[in-house]
C-alpha cells in the first residue's frame, strides 16, 4: 500500500511535508542530522546554488559555531544545529546574504558573549541591525502572556516593533524550527508555544504572505492544543489518503488533456491535500462530510488570460459550487493573495478545489515578499504581482536586493504600543504621554494621576511614551488635574476630560 501511494505521489507531483516547490527549485525543510558534527557542507551547497559567496557564509557559520560551542539544545544536539537550519531555509528563500548572516547569528547577542559591535565589524552594519532587530523583538514579546492581551492589538504591536520585513521572515523560520523540534520541551512550554502560534505567528505569517509556513506552524500547534481532535482528523485523513491521491492523478490527467486539446501548452499542474488544521476548520464550519473535500489542484498558467481561459474550460465541463467560487485575481486579498478559486463536482461525488493562478502569483501567494524580491531579480519587473498590500506594509524603494530600503516596513507608523502592569497591550497615537495613558485607561484615573512609573522607574507624567514601554500610573486620593495638563497631553479624549474637570 505504501509503495503504491509513493508511486502515485510521484505521478501527481505531490509535495512531501519537508519540501515545497519554490521559484522552480525544491525548498528543503528537512531537519539537520543530529549525528553530524559540522553542518557547513550542507549549507555550502545551498549558498552556492543561490549565488551567495560561500567563503563569506562559512566565515559567518564558523563565528556562530564558535560562540555557541558549549551550548546544547533541549534535545541534546549542539546548539549550532538550530541557527544552521534557520540559515539553511533563509538562504533558500533568496532574500540576500545579509539576511542569511542574520539568520545564522540571530541568537548570538542574547545567548552568547558576542556583541553587536563584533557582528558589525565582521559582517557589516546591516547584518548587525537585523540581528539587533531580531533580539529586540524576541525580548519585547517573550514576556507577554497571550491570554492577557488583545491578540489583534498585540499583532499590531509586533509589526510596529519591526522596521524590516526580513526580521519577521527570519523570526517565522525560527519559530518553525522550534515547532519541528517541540517534542523535547516540557508540556507547559509546548502549550505556550502553540498558543502564540495560533494567536500571533500564524496570522503574522499570513499578513506577511508566508502562507506555506503558516500551514506548517498551525498544524504543529493544533496537535499540541487539541491532540484528540488532531488524532481523529489524522485518522480520517490517513484512511482516505490513497484514494485522494488516486483522484488527483485522474484530475491531473483530465485537466492536462483538456488544456492540450485547446492549444494551451505552457502550464503546470500541482496536486495538494489540505493541511491537518485547515481540514479541521473546514469540517467544523461546514460539516464532517467536508473532510472528504481535501483534494486540491493548483493550475499554474503563463498569463492572466490563460487563467480565465482555463476557468471557462473547467466550468464548461464540470459543475461547480457557486458559494465557493472566488476571483482573487481581479479582487486580491488585502495581503496580496491572487488566485481564482473554484470547487468542482468531480466523479463519484468527489469534490475538488482548483486554484488557478500565474506562476509568479503562485510564488508570491506562498512566500510573500521573499518571492517578490526573487522575482524582481530574475525578471526585472513586478507587473501582475498583486502588491496592493505592500503599499501599506512594505515600502519597496528599488530593485536592488542588497539595498536595505527594499525591506522597510512602513506600517502603523502613527501609533505606539505600550503595556499595562498586567500585560494588556494598549494602542495610542504616537507622541502620547504617561498622562494620556492614564486617561486612556480610565477618565477617573487620569483625573487622579499623581505620578507614573515607566519600565518600573519613576517618570514625569508628561514623559512621551515609546512602543514597548510598561506603564504604571500612581493615583492620588485627591483630584490632581489642573489646566497646565492641557500642554502635557496629545489625545483629544484627555484634553476633553481636562477641560471638563477644570471648566475651561
Amino acid at each position: 500500500m505504501l509503495a503504491d501511494r509513493n508511486r502515485l505521489e510521484k505521478m501527481v507531483g505531490f509535495c512531501q511535508p519537508s519540501y515545497i516547490i519554490y521559484t522552480h527549485m525544491i525548498l528543503d525543510l528537512a531537519l539537520l542530522d543530529p549525528k553530524k558534527i559540522d553542518y557547513w557542507p550542507e549549507l555550502k551547497s545551498y549558498a552556492i546554488e543561490t549565488g551567495l559567496n560561500p567563503d563569506e557564509m562559512e566565515k559567518c557559520y564558523r563565528f556562530a559555531e564558535k560562540v555557541h560551542l558549549e551550548q546544547k539544545r533541549e534535545s541534546g544536539e549542539p546548539f549550532i544545529s538550530h541557527p544552521a537550519w534557520v540559515a539553511k531555509v533563509v538562504i533558500q528563500l533568496g532574500i540576500g546574504h545579509k539576511a542569511a548572516f542574520a539568520a545564522m547569528l540571530h541568537d548570538c547577542i542574547e545567548d552568547t558573549s558576542a556583541t553587536i559591535e563584533e557582528i558589525a565589524g565582521n559582517f557589516g552594519d546591516e547584518t548587525a541591525l537585523l540581528v539587533s532587530g531580531l533580539t529586540e523583538v524576541k525580548m519585547k514579546t517573550s514576556g507577554i502572556e497571550v491570554y492577557k492581551t488583545s491578540i489583534d492589538v498585540f499583532r499590531q504591536f509586533l509589526f510596529s516593533s519591526v522596521n524590516d520585513v526580513r526580521v519577521l521572515i527570519i523570526r517565522l523560520v525560527d519559530k518553525l524550527h522550534n515547532g519541528l523540534t517541540i517534542k523535547y520541551l516540557p508540556k507547559d512550554r509546548q502549550i505556550k508555544y502553540a498558543e502564540r502560534v495560533m494567536g500571533i505567528y500564524g496570522p503574522v505569517a499570513e499578513y506577511v504572505g508566508l502562507h506555506y509556513f503558516k500551514r506548517l506552524l498551525e498544524d504543529i500547534a493544533f496537535k499540541i492544543l487539541m491532540p484528540d481532535e488532531a488524532e481523529r482528523i489524522q485518522k480520517l485523513i490517513e484512511d482516505q489518503k490513497t484514494e485522494e491521491i488516486r483522484a488527483m492523478v485522474m484530475i491531473r490527467e483530465s485537466i492536462s488533456e483538456m488544456m492540450k486539446i485547446n492549444n494551451i501548452n505552457n502550464f503546470e499542474i500541482q496536486g495538494r491535500i489540505k493541511g491537518l488544521y485547515s481540514t479541521y476548520i473546514k469540517a467544523k464550519n461546514k460539516g464532517e462530510d467536508r473532510v472528504k473535500d481535501r483534494v486540491g489542484i493548483r493550475l499554474l498558467m503563463e498569463n492572466i488570460e490563460d487563467c480565465y481561459t482555463a476557468l471557462g474550460l473547467l466550468h464548461s465541463k464540470y459543475k461547480y459550487l457557486p458559494d465557493e467560487f472566488n476571483d482573487y485575481i481581479s479582487n486580491p486579498k488585502p495581503n496580496g493573495y491572487r488566485s481564482v478559486q473554484t470547487t468542482l463536482n468531480w466523479k463519484d461525488k468527489l469534490t475538488a478545489e482548483v486554484q488557478i493562478r500565474t506562476k509568479e502569483m503562485h510564488e508570491f501567494d506562498e512566500f510573500g515578499p521573499a518571492s517578490h524580491i526573487v522575482y524582481k531579480i530574475n525578471k526585472g519587473t513586478d507587473e501582475g504581482m498583486g502588491l496592493e498590500w505592500v503599499k501599506d506594509l512594505v515600502k519597496w524603494q528599488s530593485t536592488d536586493v542588497e539595498n536595505v530600503k527594499n525591506y522597510r516596513i512602513n506600517v502603523l507608523k502613527d501609533y505606539i504600543y505600550v503595556f499595562t502592569p498586567k500585560g494588556d497591550t494598549i494602542q495610542m497615537p504616537r507622541g502620547s504621554t504617561a498622562l494620556d495613558f492614564a486617561y486612556r485607561i480610565h477618565g477617573d484615573l487620569g483625573t487622579h494621576c499623581g505620578g507614573a512609573k515607566i519600565n518600573q522607574k519613576i517618570a514625569k507624567i508628561n514623559t512621551p511614551l515609546e512602543t514597548g514601554d510598561m506603564v504604571e500610573i500612581l493615583a492620588s486620593k485627591k483630584k490632581a488635574v489642573n489646566r497646565d495638563w492641557l500642554d502635557w497631553v496629545t489625545t483629544s479624549f484627555a484634553k476633553t476630560q481636562i477641560r471638563k474637570e477644570t471648566k475651561e
